[in-house]
């Protein structure tokens, strides 16, 4: 999935990336992400994030590297989690990459296993690398409202 995409714009400059090249690349992640997450796929979701990438789960734990997040969105979509869409809003490149500014929604369980639909705000760092466009760090938050 993050394979086709990332080859795409593997040999571009990042020097050179402009604000609305680095707004399909999110896009394009974002839409891979949720296929992802429709899919159940968590090997799937975890290739799109860099090598070493990060998420910092609204739930609290910091989930390090490709293989901790397969294990992560393992445990996520066995919980019942799915529905998961993202609107990216804005983005901003800086050195390799860029970051940017999103809102979310999430059919997601809560502590008693009850299933609800969640809103938020997800930051996220991308990164260009030898193997093309990565998530490196991705940090969600949901209001308190809404946990």
């Amino acid at each position: 999935m993050a394979q086709l995409f990332g080859s795409a714009f593997a040999t571009a400059d990042t020097a050179d990336v402009t604000e609305s090249e680095l707004m399909q690349v999110a896009t394009t992640l974002a839409r891979q992400y949720d296929a992802g997450y429709t899919a159940k796929d968590p090997a799937g979701v975890a290739a799109l994030y860099a090598a070493d990438g990060v998420l910092v789960s609204p739930a609290g734990p910091i989930v390090r590297g490709r293989e901790a997040l397969t294990a992560y969105y393992t445990k996520r979509f066995a919980s019942g989690a799915k529905g998961h869409s993202i609107k990216v809003l804005e983005v901003h490149v800086q050195g390799n990459g860029g970051y940017g500014l999103a809102e979310f929604s999430v059919t997601a369980p809560r502590a008693n296993g009850e299933l609800r639909e969640e809103h938020g705000r997800i930051v996220s760092v991308y990164q260009h690398d030898p193997e093309g466009w990565h998530l490196r760090l991705v940090i969600p938050s949901i209001p308190e409202s809404e946990k």
